[in-house]
């Protein structure tokens, strides 16, 4: 009876482990840093929300979309997944694995239909906001990657001013945003709940449009050029209660505009920040670095916010409200804080006139400097991929 048993028990590891080796192998394939545990959200996405497009998936599972692709591809070749004119759906043998093998059963998505799991929704007064700020948004010039720039949507720029505003760090507050290439300050000012709005920023075509906005809609938004690789002014130390920042995202970018942050606030405040959705170890040392800091998470909303022309990275980032006492700067190396001097990639944009595909990062080291054949000055990026350091 005892080896019965014991045979009983090795069959049903076996049959863990099957499962688990399948999606480890798949993950493998992929080179997914989240290994298995991705795979398994991929289908979970699927199951709950089928037919789904690649786009959709990569957003609900915070994962790239060269990523999400691949393992889709694989779960066809594996007849888990049959194409649909409206996106992934999940075959018979599919439906069987992950029901019997996963062990799944919730067949729709919880999240509210109404926020999409952001927590708030617009009143009247942010509606008008809306309105107004997607025709400034419009204005904005073309990206600059070499400094990490990804412009955040129209909706997502308005519903920061919102969550600021719901939460109370707007009413009578100095706000600071430690860089706005989103534009986030305009609907800020709109609300005329701050005492006072100020962006610091490196790029001096955002901070002329911010400027020729806030004169136009008369919101005072004061606007100053500033490296954050520098130390703040002294006239901005210690001065504002509430910051905003959608940093460069590495953890040196990260670490080092929080840290301009704490600079802002003095001891104590709030700081939003907005930060790619990365590895659980990355997390972990991002974490470390907000705890140093004398930072508590006190809300961390994924996929808050979406960005423009950025399909290649699921358009989603995640939006933190930390809460600090007693805070503490950290110092980072100033001189590699974007993705492109810690991690050089090649990028490849196809003209949105033509469809002629470009290389940037190596002749051409910016997309603003790119201009088609065909005259054509829009271009949507499609890949990347690493440069071999020596």
């Amino acid at each position: 009876m005892k080896i019965i048993g014991s045979m009983g028990k090795k069959t049903e590891n076996l049959k863990i482990d099957a499962k688990k080796s399948f999606l480890k192998r798949i993950a493998k394939n992929v080179k997914v840093s989240e290994g298995e545990r991705a795979v398994e959200d991929i289908l979970r996405c699927i199951y709950r929300n089928q037919p789904i497009s690649t786009k959709k998936i990569g957003q609900y599972v915070k994962l790239p979309l060269p990523i999400v692709s691949k393992v889709r591809s694989i779960l066809e070749r594996e007849s888990l997944l049959k194409r649909d004119d409206k996106g992934a759906v999940l075959s018979k043998k599919g439906i069987d694995f992950v029901e019997n093998e996963l062990g799944l059963k919730l067949k729709s998505d919880m999240k509210c239909p109404v926020c999409s799991g952001r927590n708030i929704v617009f009143d009247e007064k942010f509606e008008k906001i809306l309105k107004k700020h997607k025709t400034y948004a419009k204005l904005r010039p073309q990206v600059n990657t070499m400094i990490d720039q990804s412009f955040a949507t129209p909706e997502t720029a308005t519903a920061r001013a919102a969550i600021m505003a719901d939460r109370g760090d707007l009413e009578g507050k100095r706000v600071l945003f430690v860089g706005d290439d989103d534009l986030a300050s305009i609907p800020t000012a709109m609300t005329g709940l701050c005492s006072e709005v100020v962006v610091l920023d490196i790029d001096d075509r955002l901070l002329k449009l911010i400027s020729e906005v806030s004169k136009k809609e008369n919101l005072n938004i004061r606007t100053v050029k500033w490296d954050f690789k520098n130390e703040l002014p002294s006239e901005f130390v210690n001065k504002f209660d509430t910051i905003f920042t959608d940093p460069p995202y590495t953890l040196n970018g990260a670490v080092l505009f929080m840290s301009r942050g704490i600079e802002a606030l003095g001891d104590n405040g709030i700081l939003y920040l907005a930060f790619s959705h990365k590895p659980v170890e990355e997390y972990i040392e991002l974490q470390k670095s907000i705890n140093n800091m004398n930072f508590l998470i006190y809300e961390l909303i994924p996929g808050f916010n979406f960005y423009e022309g950025t399909e290649i990275i699921g358009n989603t980032t995640f939006l933190a409200r930390l809460v600090g006492k007693n805070l503490k700067k950290i110092e980072v190396n100033s001189e590699k804080i974007y993705t492109g001097e810690l991690k050089p990639t090649l990028r490849y944009y196809q003209c949105m006139n033509c469809k002629k595909i470009h290389e940037v990062g190596n002749k051409v080291k910016r997309i603003e400097d790119l201009t088609c054949e065909c005259g054509g000055k829009k271009f949507s990026m499609i890949k990347r991929a690493k440069v071999k350091q020596k």
